[in-house]
């Protein structure tokens, strides 16, 4: 956190700026929530965020993302523990990621000090699910079906909503909500044991936008 405090510091202290109609760099924090086997939406965890904000065009915009940080699930009375050879799916799960995508900014309302967008967008997320002891479950095949393997990278389809204010020294803070739309059934490691539908994230953002210049 001391990171992120020292982050927002020296972008306030930064010069203001007079032009609104350019890109922004952002930055700040998320918060992740998840819905699989293991919850739904009943965790959430820490992240950080970044990216540029596009901000020529009246109508349609866009913004390049980068997000890292976890999420975790746990439902002690999924699946079953076994001495046998039979699978036994995990109960607990913490998932660290990292993702890449591009978001559509379609302005409902853009005014001079206030912005509110929807819009689809497009990425991909690289995660990492871990047990409680914090070893990775991709390579503990009895959590699995026997040949049930799977990789940790994965399409995203983000779907948002955001709000962006600009200050009077032309400084913005924005805050988004977006469900990313994993195209994976894998942010728990379970997917043939449970109900096979693919999981999902929720991420909301606060940021701070700093211009780069028109």
């Amino acid at each position: 956190m001391k990171y992120i405090g020292a982050l927002v510091l020296t972008l306030l202290v930064l010069p203001s700026f007079a032009q609104k109609k350019e890109s922004y760099l952002q930055a700040g924090i998320s918060a992740n929530g998840y819905r699989g086997e293991l919850g739904t939406y009943d965790r959430w965890s820490a992240g950080f965020q970044a990216g540029v904000l596009f901000n020529h065009k009246k109508r349609l915009n866009g913004a390049l993302n980068f997000g890292l940080g976890s999420i975790t699930g746990e439902d002690g009375s999924f699946g079953f523990q076994s001495n046998t050879n039979s699978p036994a799916p995990n109960n607990f799960v913490k998932t660290n990621f990292v993702f890449l995508n591009y978001d559509l900014h379609i302005n409902l309302l853009k005014r001079e000090h206030l912005i509110v967008h929807i819009g689809p967008g497009i990425g991909f997320m690289r995660f990492t699910p871990k047990d409680e002891f914090g070893d990775g479950l991709e390579t503990q095949d009895r959590t699995r079906q026997e040949e049930e393997t799977y990789r940790n990278l994965a399409l995203i389809l983000p779907v948002s909503l955001g709000v962006v204010y600009f200050m009077p020294n032309k400084m913005g803070i924005s805050v988004k909500s977006s469900l990313l739309n994993v195209n994976t059934d894998y942010l728990d490691n379970i997917s043939e044991l449970g109900d096979s539908s693919n999981d999902n994230m929720m991420n909301v953002r606060l940021s701070l936008l700093v211009p780069l210049g028109g």
